[in-house]
C-alpha cells in the first residue's frame, strides 16, 4: 500500500490513485458542454448511501459509494461534489461535522474548493467543526486556509467561529483559533460579525483573559451593536470580567455602543447591581452620564422595571445626586417616574415615589406628569392589573395635568374610543361587579336556607333556626354576613369608579377589591360552617372536609397578604 504526507505533515495511507483519477475522468465532457446542476435538478441532492458513508468515515466505503453514485447517475466526479443534503451541507460539511478525519482529508486533498463551500446557514465546514466540537477536523480545516481566511467567515446569524468556539467554550478549539487570528497582523479588522465577547455569557473570566492575552487587539474592537468587551461583560453581570477589562483599559467604561449606551448603562438595563458599583467606583461621573436619548442610570432601570437596581441607586447614592438623577429629564422630557409609569412597572414606582426628593410635579414634553402616562392605554400591559401603577402613583400625591383634561378624547390617546382610560380598564370595573353582584346573591340565599333549616310552627320558638345554639351556626352566620356586606360595599365602590375621573376610578378599583377579598375569605369560613353543622356526628367526614378547607383559607389567606404587602391588589 502506498503512502504519502498528509495535509498536517503526518504520514498517513495514501488512497488508491487509479481509483480517484478513474472517477474523475468518467462523464467528463467537452468544456463548450459541461453543465452545472441547477435548481430543481435532482442530481443535486446528496444521494443517501453517499452521505452515510461520510458519516461512517470508512475511506474504502467512500469510495466504493462514489463510484457506484457516478455510475448510476452518470454524473462527473466534480458535480457529484457539488451535491448537498437538504440543509445545504456538501460532503466536506458532513466529513467535518462527523469528526472524519480520513475522508475529510481526501476531500480536501482533491476537491479544496469545498472549504468555503457554505450551507443554508451560510455556515462553512470550521463552522461545523467548531459547532461539534471536532477538534482534529478544525486543526486540519484552519491549517489549510490560506488567502479565503475563512476562520473570520460570519454565518447568517452573524456568528463567527471564534464567536462559536466561545459559546460552545470548548478551550482547545478556542485556543486554535485564538493562534491562528494571532498569526494575523490585522486580525482585528478583519473579523466578522458579533462580538466574541458577546458568546461568553456567564463564562469566568479565565477566559475573557485568554481572548485578551492572545488577542489583545480585541480590547478596544466594537462589534455590530458598537458595543465594547466591556459592553458584553456588563451585560451579563460578569463582575470579574467587568474588573479585568477595566484594569486592562479604564477608559472603555467611558466608549458608547451604536445606541449611545454606556456599559453602565447596560448593566442598569440587565438589572446587575455589582457590575454597577464597579464602574461607579471607578468612575463616579458614570452615575449622572447620559445616553443618547439623555437617559441617566436610573431612567435605564426603571424603564427596564429592574427594582433592585433602582433601590441600590436610590440608596447609595449622595442626597444630591439622587435629586438630581430621579428628576433628570431625557429628551422628550419624562423623568424616570415617567418611564417606570409608561411601561406599567409598578414596583419601581413604589420605589421612586418613596423617595422625597423627588418632584412629583414635573411634566414632559407632552405636558403629561407621571400619572397622565400611566393612565394612556398604551402603558397597560394585559397581565397586570390596568390601574395598579396609577393606585401607587395618586397614593403619592401625583397630580394629573390641567392640559390632560382640556384635550379631546383623540388628543388624550389617539386611536382609542373612549377618553382618557381604554375601554378595557372599565371592562375590569365591570368584572368585578359582576363578581360582587353574585357574592350578593350565593350569600343573601344562604341567610335564607340556614343549615339545619327552622322551627316550626308547633316547636317552642316558631321561625327560629334550629341550630341556633350551636357554636359553628353562630360562625356561619357571622361569617355569611361579613361576606354580604363587603360584597355590597365593593359593588357601591364599584359604581362610583364610572366615569371619567381617574382619580375616583382608582380609589374604587383599589377599595373594592379589598371589599372582595374579605367577601371571598368569609364565604369560604360561611361554607366550612355550615358543611361541618350540617354533617353532625359523622366524626370522620367532618375532620377530613376541615382538613381540607384549613389548607386552602390559610392558602387564601397567605395569598391576600403576600399581595398586600407588595402593593398588590385584586
Amino acid at each position: 500500500m502506498d503512502h504519502a504526507i498528509s495535509i498536517d505533515g503526518s504520514v498517513t495511507r495514501a488512497m488508491p490513485d487509479e481509483r480517484i483519477e478513474a472517477l474523475k475522468a468518467r462523464y467528463v465532457r467537452a468544456p463548450d458542454h459541461q453543465q452545472q446542476l441547477e435548481d430543481g435538478d435532482l442530481n443535486q441532492i446528496m444521494d443517501c448511501y453517499l452521505y452515510e458513508a461520510t458519516k461512517e468515515g470508512d475511506v474504502e466505503k467512500f469510495i466504493h459509494t462514489l463510484e457506484k453514485v457516478s455510475e448510476s447517475r452518470k454524473l462527473a466526479l466534480s458535480l457529484i461534489f457539488d451535491q448537498v443534503t437538504p440543509s445545504g451541507n456538501s460532503l466536506l460539511h458532513v466529513a467535518a461535522s462527523s469528526g472524519n478525519d480520513d475522508v475529510m482529508e481526501l476531500i480536501l486533498i482533491h476537491f479544496p474548493n469545498t472549504l468555503t463551500r457554505k450551507n443554508s446557514l451560510e455556515e462553512t465546514p470550521l463552522h461545523v467543526a467548531v459547532q461539534e466540537g471536532r477538534i482534529n477536523a478544525t486543526k486540519k480545516l484552519i491549517h489549510l486556509e490560506t488567502d479565503s481566511e475563512i476562520i473570520y467567515w460570519k454565518n447568517k446569524n452573524s456568528k463567527s467561529p471564534l464567536y462559536l468556539a466561545a459559546e460552545t467554550g470548548d478551550m482547545t478549539i478556542l485556543g486554535l483559533l485564538l493562534e491562528a487570528y494571532a498569526r494575523d497582523e490585522a486580525y482585528a479588522a478583519k473579523i466578522q460579525g458579533m462580538s466574541p465577547f458577546a458568546a461568553l455569557k456567564d463564562r469566568k473570566s479565565g477566559i475573557w483573559k485568554e481572548i485578551i492575552d492572545k488577542l489583545p487587539k480585541l480590547l478596544n474592537l466594537k462589534g455590530e451593536d458598537g458595543g465594547t468587551p466591556l459592553h458584553s461583560a456588563a451585560s451579563v453581570g460578569n463582575v470579574e470580567a467587568v474588573q479585568f477589562l477595566l484594569s486592562k483599559c479604564s477608559y472603555l467604561a467611558l466608549q458608547t455602543d451604536n445606541n449611545g449606551s454606556y456599559p453602565i448603562h447596560i448593566a442598569c438595563e440587565h438589572g446587575h447591581v455589582e457590575t454597577t458599583q464597579v464602574l461607579v467606583k471607578m468612575w463616579p461621573d458614570l452615575a449622572e452620564i447620559k445616553n443618547k436619548k439623555g437617559q441617566n442610570i436610573l431612567h435605564v432601570a426603571a424603564k427596564g422595571g429592574n427594582k433592585r437596581v433602582v433601590r441600590h441607586i436610590l440608596n447609595k447614592c449622595g442626597q444630591p445626586n439622587v435629586e438630581k438623577l430621579v428628576n433628570s429629564q431625557d429628551i422628550d422630557g419624562n423623568t424616570p417616574l415617567h418611564l417606570a409609569s409608561m411601561h406599567n412597572h409598578w414596583r419601581v414606582l413604589g420605589s421612586l415615589t418613596k423617595n422625597k426628593r423627588i418632584n412629583l410635579q414635573l411634566l414632559n414634553n407632552d405636558n403629561l406628569t407621571a400619572l397622565d402616562v400611566a393612565m394612556e392605554p398604551q402603558s397597560f400591559r394585559m397581565n397586570d392589573p390596568a390601574l395598579r401603577g396609577g393606585e401607587i402613583l395618586i397614593k403619592a400625591g401625583v397630580p394629573q395635568s390641567k392640559v390632560r383634561d382640556l384635550r379631546s378624547p383623540k388628543e388624550q390617546s389617539p386611536g382609542a374610543s373612549e377618553p382618557y382610560h381604554a375601554k378595557w380598564v372599565q371592562d375590569e370595573i365591570n368584572t368585578r361587579l359582576v363578581v360582587a353582584t353574585l357574592v350578593i346573591s350565593v350569600t343573601f340565599a344562604a341567610g335564607f336556607t340556614l343549615p339545619g333549616g327552622y322551627n316550626q310552627s308547633d316547636d317552642g320558638n316558631p321561625g327560629v333556626a334550629t341550630m341556633l345554639d350551636h357554636g359553628v351556626f353562630k360562625l356561619f352566620v357571622i361569617s355569611d354576613t361579613l361576606a354580604m356586606y363587603n360584597a355590597i360595599l365593593a359593588v357601591v365602590t364599584l359604581l362610583r369608579g364610572h366615569g371619567s375621573n381617574i382619580h375616583r376610578t382608582a380609589k374604587a378599583h383599589h377599595h373594592a377589591g379589598g371589599c372582595l377579598y374579605r367577601a371571598f375569605i368569609s364565604m369560604a369560613v360561611a361554607f366550612l360552617a355550615a358543611l361541618i353543622v350540617s354533617l353532625g356526628k359523622l366524626s370522620w367526614l367532618t375532620m377530613l372536609v376541615l382538613f381540607i378547607a384549613v389548607i386552602y383559607i390559610l392558602n387564601l389567606l397567605f395569598y391576600v397578604s403576600s399581595l398586600i404587602s407588595t402593593g398588590h391588589n385584586f
